[in-house]
């Protein structure tokens, strides 16, 4: 196969034809001209009218061949459309004014959901600004493909950016197990801002809406999406709940300290884990501080009791249950299981609301750590827009733009 029939496999050309290739020490020069007597499209209507006169040559940064630097070398042609007045045609391999060509956009973006940009980069003889550049094209063509008006259930939850406190808001599907929208910060206004995006008939269609009791998050969603059912986080529930057992054991090894400072030693993740999880050391050890009136051993209990909430048939009998459950927390002389118990109590409905629309954030939590993993393997990212960037491109399940020929 001679490079002139190459190029024109890779481009899937139609109304142009390759005129020559030269190579040289910048890499190889593909010169392109319309093919004779075409009519060529519109570049804002698609319809095909004849020449009317052509732009001064432009260049166009292609896939290299074998690692040599292709560049493909045009002067656009101008049609005088009905419609729309003088345009310049619709180019095949281009997009606008950008100087890289579509195939190369496509490969860039592909690579990028690997590897850090820089390494793509090096790969592929170009900067991290124009690896950049393919990026941002490739999520423009995405979100104009892709489809938000079927959201239904999402999750929603934070995510840090970088050091000191930085956060970004996360809002997932979790029917399709994707990133919707990422913004700066984990305040109402920008949550508000993904909701005034998505605007009041996609709100409505949404169902479910799963978060922590994050305040702000919450007055929000109840603002913007009265119809979804909110539904808090049940494994942030539990992370506050086993947040309580440990400042339970932490105060009582503190007064054991003196007498039996070893009683306690090591012990943490024996009462934080569940029964079914305990190694045979674990269990070992736990059936011998069971047998001791521990403060410890009582929080245990009641964390193992609680878990027992999720198992219910209802949300009448949950509310029951709990209603249970809450008097022997608060009775337990236990403060941070009294804090814990008043917590829940105060977001009961959200908290059984569950037992109606059964979602929680357990995918979001995985996905965060793929959004971690994005973020570490570039080893962070100066600025917010290029974060959501980097974000959406490798989390959002975007389409990329349709190429003939495949790059492999």
């Amino acid at each position: 196969m001679s490079l002139e029939s190459l190029v024109r496999a890779t481009l899937g050309i139609k109304d142009h034809r390759v005129v020559r290739v030269t190579g040289g020490v910048g890499g190889l020069r593909v010169e392109l001209d319309t093919a004779r007597r075409r009519r060529l499209p519109c570049g804002s209507c698609g319809r095909r009218y004849r020449v009317r006169d052509r732009l001064p040559e432009r260049a166009w940064r292609h896939v290299p061949l074998w690692g040599v630097r292709v560049l493909l070398m045009y002067r656009p042609a101008r049609v005088k459309c009905r419609d729309c007045g003088i345009r310049e045609e619709a180019i095949p391999w281009g997009s606008g004014k950008s100087p890289l060509s579509e195939p190369l956009v496509v490969v860039l973006a592909t690579w990028s959901r690997l590897l850090a940009w820089d390494v793509v980069g090096r790969l592929f003889g170009v900067s991290w600004s124009t690896v950049r550049v393919a990026v941002e094209r490739a999520v423009a063509y995405g979100q104009a493909q892709r489809r938000d008006d079927e959201l239904s259930h999402l999750g929603i939850d934070e995510i840090s950016r970088r050091k000191g406190h930085i956060y970004h808001t996360q809002v997932y599907d979790l029917a399709r197990k994707r990133l919707v929208w990422s913004g700066p910060d984990r305040d109402g206004d920008s949550l508000r801002r993904f909701f005034t995006w998505l605007g009041p008939e996609r709100c409505a269609r949404i169902q479910g809406i799963c978060c922590d009791m994050w305040a702000p998050y919450v007055d929000v969603i109840r603002e913007m999406c009265p119809n979804a059912v909110l539904v808090f986080d049940k494994f942030h529930i539990v992370s506050h709940l086993l947040k309580a057992v440990n400042d339970v054991r932490k105060a009582e090894a503190r007064e054991l300290s003196k007498i039996h400072p070893e009683l306690l030693k090591g012990t943490r993740y024996i009462w934080l884990k569940n029964h079914g999880n305990l190694t045979s050391r674990q269990e070992v050890r736990l059936s011998i501080l069971e047998k001791l009136n521990l403060k410890t051993n009582r929080a245990y209990l009641l964390k193992e009791l609680f878990s027992m909430l999720w198992n219910c048939d209802s949300r009448k009998k949950a509310e029951t249950f709990f209603t249970w459950w809450f008097w022997q927390a608060t009775h337990s002389r236990l403060e941070p299981m009294r804090r814990f118990a008043w917590m829940v109590r105060r977001h009961l409905d959200g908290v059984l609301a569950w037992f109606d629309v059964p979602i929680d954030n357990g995918a979001v939590e995985a996905m965060n750590n793929n959004a971690k993993a994005i973020s570490h393997r570039a080893r962070g990212y100066r600025t917010a827009k290029t974060f959501i960037l980097a974000m959406m491109h490798g989390m959002g399940k975007l389409p990329l733009p349709q190429t003939v020929h495949t790059f492999s």
